[in-house]
């Protein structure tokens, strides 16, 4: 290849079309040119660089007259460190009659000089002889080395920002690359390190047996950043420096919604799913919260879900559908509840898909406190005067409510006519036949802002069943219609677009068979028109308590379940999605009733580490999904062993408290970092590291997770995979460049999901890009059978509450399965404790690395062959 006398020489690693990257940024710097720059600014300045020439003699003399000076010059200064070139040469040729254990005196380094061609280059015998007329006495040598040292210094940041000033006057330049690559070279000089291209194989020798005599006979055998799990060190000894480490598993289960799509609270509120954070409550399939534990991003291939009775929402291409069979025949019972992925799903045949459905649930909101009976305030809704108190009605069931319901509240009903049909309305005690329009139901509904305002408020669109059925029932009564077949219909018409949609989500909270529509009511008599929306539901309608017989509907008769719906999937293109992972089964409700399905593993390798009792390490945790606040949260109440649900819903016991106090304690002293930055770019993360390292040394780096990080502004391309390339190079390079082990987690793609079997994941399912594998030293898999419906294993031992740790490469060591118990209330992992008292079996011995935050785990008591130290109250899931 050939290049001008001017040109660097470069060489190009990434994909074609990309910039090649230069050989001296590869070297750490080119000295050689580094210098000549720096020598030339200090030409034009007429300035001499830092130097001790005089003070160079003096320690070369020095060594040359006592051999304890050699050492102690040794520990300070480098042969790069003498401003001279001859001084150089000298001390280099002391290095190496020093080790090879030969005398250093005027004779021998005559010899070695003339041998290497060097001694008239340094003045010859003369020279040397002179050297040692510079200093009586070595009694100072190692003062007099931290001189050199110190000019060597501030030359060496002469030369760095020299090359760094004349590189931003190169056009095209890119200002944030440079910036990192200046911050690299100055961390470089303030470690005193250069860094080379190559080294030669005597030097790695003996920098090797160094350190297998270091770690030889440490207890345990750990020779790297413990991981807290006994049989997961044993397998690694430990995180080792400048490894990666790839901690894969499926990213929130495929529970991703498009940008918009309408999530039901568990608090009757409905929020956009991109708007969810972690800790939010979901309602659940089951009438019970669902809590947000992590948040998952991205882009996908997406797809609309098209329901026949119901609203379409859009979800990405791994999305889990939740279906229920609609027909009696075949192996499966009727009823019976499929989770699968949308990809999956659309390779079934049509009857497969004729006879698995989507479908509705009704939601269950805690009771509490309203201030107008909800009956009230459906009549009112539905046949009320808008600016006050009045209700018209021609329904005695409805008047003889209204005067119960006045004198209940010590308030009076007037009718006018009793004989003729004519409005009724609440009037205050003593002022009976004249409109009340300041009474305290009137001054309730302006406390609401329901005066001109007609709306269901929250405090009854999410309160107990009871309630909302009450309200309803008002609703029927006074703007109601029941169309007569299989039970009966109802219909709603409101001219309200927000109080019709409201009436839908009553009904859809419900369970009801529920639409909307927007149609032209005319009066042929004017020629009047206006939108007006007809709500209509159906199901078991017979429950609400409708006053008036003739809208009172009879038990459904119709053998079809009316909670189920068909349903379409039509491929959308590529979109972003928005996903979670959720405690419980991980199914949630959408808007309307509709039933869909849904980091704490690396979190207890960096917890671990930063707490061993034994060899505490200094953890860097970079999470890109939850807040600092929130990972403080999870840490906490992982390391208290105290109910992470409990905790985030307000509801702890008194010992709980004692319990985080303690955890607090402990979390407190650790020397642990946390950083949330969301986007973190690979520049940010290079210098914070960097950073920390300088400040307060660092043992571990942990990245939550991989994908979320992004490229350099340079790299970034819209092949995504080249992207991920260039992100998992430049982690492995900063574990190399701050020589600690960086673990991060990936994403595995849906190849798990399509794979029969037992769905173990393997080194071609992860995602994105072929290069993890490559760059990784080490890739370890999360596996847990349970969430797959796996119950028991091929031994028939039960699978609850059991995760395994798959390492599926180890660059430097063997690969194998680590079993741990993963206890779900404290979304913590923890050693293994079995049946298996010795080492066949293959799950491990008890106990392991106990950091005495809690109580230990008991043994295997039960006969399952599960291990499962603390059984979880249900069967909640948490993230991996």
């Amino acid at each position: 290849m050939a290049s001008s006398s001017n040109d660097r020489f470069s060489i190009n690693p990434d994909d074609a079309g990309q910039p090649s990257y230069p050989l001296d940024k590869m070297r750490g710097r080119d000295r050689s040119r580094s210098r000549s720059q720096s020598d030339e600014m200090h030409n034009k300045a007429g300035r001499v660089p830092p130097q001790a020439v005089d003070v160079e003699k003096s320690v070369l003399g020095a060594m040359m007259l006592e051999r304890e000076a050699i050492p102690k010059a040794i520990q300070v200064i480098s042969a790069d460190a003498f401003y001279s070139a001859k001084h150089e040469k000298i001390y280099t040729a002391m290095l190496n009659l020093f080790e090879r254990g030969n005398p250093v005196d005027l004779v021998t380094l005559t010899n070695e000089l003339k041998r290497n061609d060097d001694l008239d280059d340094v003045g010859g015998g003369y020279y040397l002889s002179e050297l040692t007329t510079e200093v009586a006495s070595a009694a100072n040598v190692e003062y007099h080395a931290r001189i050199i040292a110190e000019k060597s210094l501030l030359r060496k940041m002469i030369e760095t920002m020299t090359t760094v000033v004349g590189q931003a006057y190169e056009p095209g330049a890119d200002a944030f690359e440079l910036l990192d690559e200046a911050e690299s070279k100055i961390f470089q000089v303030s470690d005193n390190q250069l860094r080379k291209a190559a080294s030669p194989i005597n030097e790695v020798v003996k920098d090797t047996l160094e350190q297998l005599e270091s770690i030889h006979g440490q207890e345990g055998g750990i020779t790297g950043v413990p991981s807290g799990f006994r049989k997961l060190d044993d397998l690694t000894s430990g995180w080792q420096p400048s490894d990666l480490i790839i901690i894969a598993a499926r990213p929130s289960m495929g529970k991703c919604l498009g940008r918009g799509t309408p999530v039901m609270m568990a608090d009757g509120t409905v929020k956009p799913v991109e708007t969810i954070m972690v800790g939010d409550q979901l309602m659940g399939d089951d009438g019970t919260p669902r809590t947000v534990q992590s948040l998952a991003r991205g882009r996908e291939p997406m797809y609309w879900v098209r329901q026949k009775r119901g609203i379409d929402y859009r979800v990405n291409e791994s999305h889990i559908l939740s279906l229920k069979k609609s027909q009696s025949e075949g192996a499966r019972a009727r009823g019976s509840i499929t989770d699968i992925p949308v990809h999956e799903y659309l390779q079934k045949s049509d009857k497969w898909k004729n006879d698995n459905k989507g479908f509705k649930a009704p939601a269950s909101f805690p009771d509490q406190p309203v201030p107008l009976d909800p009956y009230f305030l459906g009549l009112w809704l539905g046949d009320g005067k808008a600016d006050n108190a009045r209700i018209y009605t021609t329904d005695d069931e409805v008047v003889d409510y209204l005067q119960t319901f006045a004198k209940e509240r010590g308030d009076t009903v007037s009718v006018h006519d009793e004989h003729r049909p004519c409005p009724a309305y609440l009037v205050k005690s003593g002022e009976r036949g004249t409109v009340a329009t300041r009474n305290a139901v009137q001054a309730t509904l302006r406390d609401l802002d329901l005066l001109n305002n007609k709306h269901i408020p929250q405090c009854y669109l999410g309160n107990s069943r009871a309630k909302r059925l009450r309200l309803l029932a008002g609703l029927i009564d006074s703007d109601g219609h029941l169309n007569r077949g299989y039970g009966g219909t109802y219909e709603i018409t409101q001219s309200s677009n927000q109080l019709a949609h409201q009436i839908k989500f009553l009904c859809d909270t419900l369970g009801y068979r529920t639409s909307l529509t927007a149609k032209t009511a005319r009066i042929a008599s004017t020629g009047y028109e206006s939108e007006v929306y007809r709500v209509r539901f159906n199901g078991n309608v017979d429950e609400i308590p409708v006053r008036i017989p003739r809208k009172q509907a009879t038990p459904w008769t119709d053998q079809r379940n009316w909670r189920v719906t068909g349903i379409e999937v039509e491929r959308d293109g590529v979109g972003d999605y928005y996903g979670f992972t959720l405690n419980g089964n991980g199914r949630f409700l959408l808007a309307d009733g509709t039933v869909t399905h849904n980091t704490a593993f690396s979190l207890a390798c960096g917890l671990n580490a930063a707490t061993h009792p034994e060899n505490p390490a200094s953890v860097a945790i970079f999470s890109l999904e939850m807040g600092a606040q929130q990972l403080a949260q999870r840490l906490l109440t992982s390391e208290a062993r105290v109910d992470a649900q409990r905790a985030r819903t307000g509801r702890m016991k008194d010992d709980d408290w004692q319990k985080l106090a303690r955890a607090a304690g402990k979390l407190s002293d650790a020397s642990l970092f946390i950083d949330d930055t969301p986007g973190l770019s690979v520049l940010e993360l290079r210098a914070k590291c960097r950073r920390l390292k300088a400040e307060h040394g660092l043992d571990l780096v942990v990245v939550d997770y991989l994908q979320l990080m992004q490229a350099s502004a340079s790299k970034r391309t819209q092949n995504r995979e080249q992207e991920i390339a260039h992100i998992s190079r430049s982690l492995k390079g900063l574990a190399k460049e701050l020589d600690v082990p960086v673990l991060a987690l990936s994403q595995l793609n849906r190849g798990v999901e399509n794979r029969g079997g037992d769905k173990r994941p393997q080194l071609s399912d992860l995602r994105e890009s072929g290069s993890i594998e490559q760059d990784a030293d080490v890739v370890a898999f999360i596996y847990r059978a349970e969430r797959y419906g796996i119950t028991v294993d091929d031994q028939g031992n039960s699978t609850e509450g059991l995760a395994e740790i798959i390492i599926g490469k180890q660059r430097n060591g063997p690969i194998g399965t680590v079993e741990l118990a993963f206890v779900d209330r404290y979304a913590r992992f923890e050693n293994l404790t079995t049946r298996y008292d010795n080492n066949s079996g293959g799950a491990g011995q008890g106990g392991g690395f106990n950091d005495g935050g809690g109580d230990s785990l008991p043994p295997f008591n039960g006969d399952g062959g599960g291990a499962i130290p603390e059984p979880p109250p249900d069967d909640e899931e948490a993230p991996f």
